[in-house]
């Protein structure tokens, strides 16, 4: 007897807990979305991953400048230890104006350590009537220490710019804001061996960069000016027996007069020495080794001359 499946106008779910098999063609469905979604993604991503590429948002650094304040160097006088040990009252004095214009701003006016500069800081500008927890110590040494190093863990910026005598007057004011150990003679001598104040302090001169990226491009147009007038000179000596071997045993006239130039006042025996170790890098063709001494004299005596 044949029979006829009749035809189900809308799906009954709830029959399809009795034959789960029958979700498998809408799982298929849902599954072949989700992977071509994937396959789309993972796609538009393959270029990126495969180079490793990442969105940078840092500046790069080789074209920061730091700016260079200029100072002229030399010798700071040395200093007296016995007036470190007795500071005088315009020393301490001294030291007030000093501490105001470099230290009130975040210590505060008596050293309590609530400047206006200091609130945002963490950890807080040190309290110089405080006994506990000071990173170095007390002492002067300490303090001096401090002040040519900088603490950078806790934002105290370093005061080498200063002289030795301006730091001192200024460890000697904050002296005045608390009792402060007594200054011994090791300590005095400990900071003389590490610092050698009696002999006095060598600074160096400091430019600013601008300034001195100037300097140099004004000496090396000069430099280059100067080779190219000599290579005319050069040039013109048609008739000098000297000019000729050298333009002849030359492919470069501007690296022999760079090179020559750059070893002023150098001797023949020097030249002739330069000459057979790196005559290529000089300028000079490898036939100038072939050369006699007489005429590698020739050629010194011409670019003595220019």
């Amino acid at each position: 007897m044949n029979t006829q499946r009749k035809i189900e106008d809308e799906i009954k779910f709830r029959e399809l807990t009795k034959t789960p098999i029958r979700l498998f063609g809408w799982v298929f469905v849902y599954f072949f979305i989700a992977l071509l979604a994937l396959g789309i993604f993972f796609g538009h991503k393959l270029i990126p991953i495969s180079f490793n590429e990442q969105v940078v948002n840092a500046s790069d650094t080789a074209n920061v400048k730091k700016e260079v304040a200029e100072k002229k160097g030399g010798v700071t006088p040395a200093i007296d230890l016995n007036l470190v040990k007795t500071p005088t009252p315009e020393m301490i004095a001294k030291g007030k104006e000093l501490f105001d214009a470099n230290c009130k701003s975040c210590h505060g006016d008596n050293g309590m350590g609530d400047g206006p500069a200091g609130l945002a800081l963490n950890p807080k500008p040190r309290n110089f009537h405080a006994v506990d927890g000071w990173t170095n110590g007390r002492t002067i040494d300490a303090m001096y220490k401090t002040l040519q190093e900088g603490i950078i863990a806790r934002g105290m910026a370093a005061y080498e710019y200063l002289p030795p005598a301006d730091r001192f007057d200024i460890i000697h004011y904050i002296r005045t804001f608390a009792e402060f150990p007594p200054i011994t003679e090791d300590e005095l001598t400990s900071m003389n061996t590490s610092y050698n104040l009696t002999a006095g302090v060598v600074t160096a001169s400091t430019m600013p960069v601008v300034k001195s990226e100037n300097i140099i491009l004004a000496e090396s147009l000069n430099a280059v000016s100067k080779i190219q007038i000599a290579k005319q000179k050069l040039l013109q000596m048609s008739d000098d027996g000297g000019a000729k071997l050298l333009t002849k045993n030359s492919y470069s006239l501007e690296k022999v007069l760079w090179s020559f130039s750059s070893q002023s006042g150098i001797s023949f025996d020097k030249y002739l020495a330069a000459l057979s170790s790196s005559s290529l890098s000089m300028g000079y063709k490898p036939s100038v080794l072939q050369l006699s001494s007489s005429e590698l004299k020739l050629i010194y005596d011409v670019l003595n001359s220019l």
